[in-house]
């Protein structure tokens, strides 16, 4: 996992070292698993540089697709992230939803389909987590920063409803971060 995981000590070093893995400079954070995955293929690369950037200015990102629509596979743009309760950050990017943007906070999601293949859901939000999975998600990450999520990490998930739009999502994050 590499010491710069243990080494942390907020969320905002949280979000310093996503970055760095996103750009594959550095190791795989610990709710991954792997040293490096999807953000290799070319459909994707292209979010590397705004998720980098996202994670940089404190909203750690965890989970994102583009959108696209192709041979039967449609999907919806989609970033779900943690961001400080106190930090100007969460405001901003509360205020997507005023650009058409659905914006749902917190871990208990309503059920939503991300992806289709072939008509049938094959990727989905609507779950309810447990009371500790920040702490299992984030196992292994300095126990300063594990305890700034916990009491003042906010989930956010960003979604573009359109589905294989992929062109608005991705601009509007980068307009909030700055």
């Amino acid at each position: 996992m590499g010491s710069v995981w243990r080494d942390s000590r907020s969320i905002a070093d949280l979000g310093q070292n996503m970055a760095l893995w996103l750009e594959g400079r550095g190791p795989a954070w610990p709710g991954y698993g792997a040293d490096f995955g999807y953000e290799e293929e070319a459909d994707v690369r292209h979010l590397v540089p705004v998720l980098a950037a996202a994670n940089r200015a404190g909203f750690v990102t965890t989970c994102s697709q583009p959108g696209y629509d192709h041979g039967g596979t449609r999907q919806r743009a989609w970033v779900e992230g943690i961001v400080h309760d106190r930090s100007p950050l969460l405001g901003r990017l509360l205020g997507l939803e005023r650009m058409g943007f659905t914006v749902i906070r917190g871990s208990r999601t309503p059920q939503l389909v991300l992806t289709e293949e072939d008509g049938h859901p094959f990727t989905t939000l609507g779950y309810r987590v447990r009371r500790d999975w920040k702490a299992r998600e984030w196992h292994g990450v300095g126990r300063h920063a594990l305890r700034e999520l916990r009491q003042h990490g906010v989930t956010l998930h960003l979604i573009d409803m359109a589905w294989g739009r992929d062109d608005r999502l991705w601009p509007a994050l980068a307009n909030a971060i700055r």
